[in-house]
């Protein structure tokens, strides 16, 4: 440490009653300290492993706390050479900024999609989308609601209306979780436009910029790209064959205080695993403990095929503290795009201000077409026949992995349409995604599906939307293009 800044940083504590992260308290104390003129423009904080033990914190936080002070412009890195205290530039007069300031950094899903538009090449078997089946979808029946809600309900129902959502669908919405041991009522829902939205208004309502979040890895990607936009630091948590390790989930909630911990527990996707009750009612106990947020994605729940899904985890929660959302999109059909997010207590209030920001309502012909197939009695026939299909091809998906693949020892995922496919060491998931390609089936590289966009390699594989004899050309194809590259490995 050097003598300068080891004098004005002796005094540096973490305070663990309060609220701020831990890699926030360091960086305002540090930020504070250069206001008042006892850190000085050009000197060396102390290194990230020395800060560390002083204050007997983890690497990974000093490390956080130094990237948000080189972000508001109080630091300097210096690749080899270490962290520097720097003090922003004041404007000159007058001056102005034509380009809009744009946040850096690559989107996750970068240079995937057009890559997966070799779906609709003719011969091309995708295993990347992870799609519902479209002959699950309910479009007649869905087709009547619609017109009865058109001959039905007065013209003033097409009016400009509620930003949170048709009153009869959100008691319908609440109805559900009630049955399912949530302590909801219709005032606690709130109408989306699918879950990117209902994920999108609960981050700008929840956190703030450059928050901590914690994720399971891998997690749902297009949910991660949302906590993207908002520049969040994710710690990644530990999982083992029934989803999350509670000691995992307490080690990041005590260390690193993450202001949200977004799980997927049934269906989750990547991996299918639907996460047991025991661990369940632990998590949101710690969550308790450690004031953190929760935001649970229900989404695919009803898809659990051995045996009843376990309770939410709002179901256990005492103090409001779990948002819960859900998409209808893979249960229904995509083009619906309706979701929903239920919010109690304090959380609620900012959480429905966002949503008034993003657009003044959802759809209520949508709204008002599936409450009315929600309350009759093709809704229930409609999740039997789709699980029912979706059972059976997972079982045939799984069963041609198996024989195609011999060293892949998957397991039918619990819930979903999605498994994930750990690959060798001397396999990346870019080369398997490439020799695939040249096979002619398309998979889902993993790297976007870890929050902090690194780990193992893997794929993700979606079954939901191929009949048995295309699934199984498709692993066929993949494994052969896996055989090629580990002959080469």
């Amino acid at each position: 440490m050097s003598r300068e800044s080891g004098a004005a940083l002796a005094e540096l504590t973490l305070d663990p009653r309060d609220k701020r992260p831990l890699y926030v308290q360091i960086a305002d104390d540090i930020a504070a300290r250069i206001e008042r003129g006892e850190l000085h423009e050009g000197e060396r904080l102390p290194g990230i492993r020395e800060l560390a033990a002083r204050l007997e914190c983890g690497l990974v936080t000093v490390s956080q706390a130094y990237d948000s002070l080189v972000a508001r412009g109080r630091a300097l890195a210096r690749s080899g050479k270490g962290t520097f205290v720097a003090t922003p530039r004041e404007p000159a007069t007058f001056e102005r900024r034509w380009e809009p300031e744009v946040r850096g950094g690559r989107a996750r899903m970068e240079g995937l999609s057009e890559l997966l538009q070799r779906a609709a090449e003719p011969g091309t078997i995708s295993l990347a989308t992870g799609h519902p089946a479209a002959q699950t979808f309910p479009l007649a029946e869905f087709g009547r609601c619609v017109q009865r809600t058109l001959s039905d309900d007065p013209p003033e129902m097409m009016q400009y209306a509620s930003g949170n959502g048709d009153a009869d669908l959100r008691e319908s919405l609440a109805r559900m979780l009630r049955s399912r041991g949530v302590a909801a009522n219709a005032d606690d829902v709130i109408v989306c436009s699918g879950a990117q939205q209902a994920a999108d208004v609960v981050a700008s309502g929840v956190l703030e910029e450059r928050a901590v979040v914690a994720a399971e890895s891998p997690s749902y990607a297009p949910t991660l790209g949302v906590f993207d936009a908002r520049g969040a630091t994710y710690v990644e948590l530990g999982a083992d064959a029934d989803g999350l390790r509670v000691d995992d989930v307490e080690r990041v909630f005590a260390e690193y205080r993450p202001r949200l911990f977004y799980v997927n527990p049934f269906a989750q996707n990547p991996t299918g695993v639907v996460l047991p009750d025991r661990r369940a009612k632990a998590i949101v106990a710690l969550a308790r403990r450690y004031d953190v947020v929760v935001l649970e994605d229900q989404t695919g729940w009803t898809f659990t095929y051995d045996g009843p899904p376990p309770a939410p985890l709002a179901a256990h929660d005492t103090d409001g503290r779990v948002v819960l959302l859900e998409s209808l999109s893979k249960t229904i059909f995509p083009a619906l795009r309706v979701g929903y997010v239920f919010a109690r207590g304090g959380l609620r209030t900012p959480i429905a201000a966002a949503k008034l920001r993003a657009d003044s309502f959802t759809s209520t012909l949508s709204q008002r077409a599936l409450w009315r197939f929600i309350e009759s009695p093709a809704y229930a026939k409609h999740l039997r026949a789709a699980k029912a299909l979706y059972r059976k091809r997972r079982d045939a998906f799984v069963d041609a992995l198996q024989r195609a693949i011999p060293w892949s020892a998957v397991s039918p995922p619990a819930a979903g349409t999605t498994l994930w496919l750990p690959l060798p060491p001397r396999i990346s998931a870019q080369a398997a995604f490439d020799e695939c390609a040249r096979e002619g089936v398309l998979v889902m590289p993993a790297g976007p599906w870890y929050p902090t966009r690194s780990g193992p390699a893997a794929l993700r594989l979606g079954f939901g939307d191929l009949d048995e004899d295309a699934a199984r050309e498709g692993v066929a194809r993949l494994g052969r293009a896996l055989h090629r590259l580990a002959g080469r490995a």
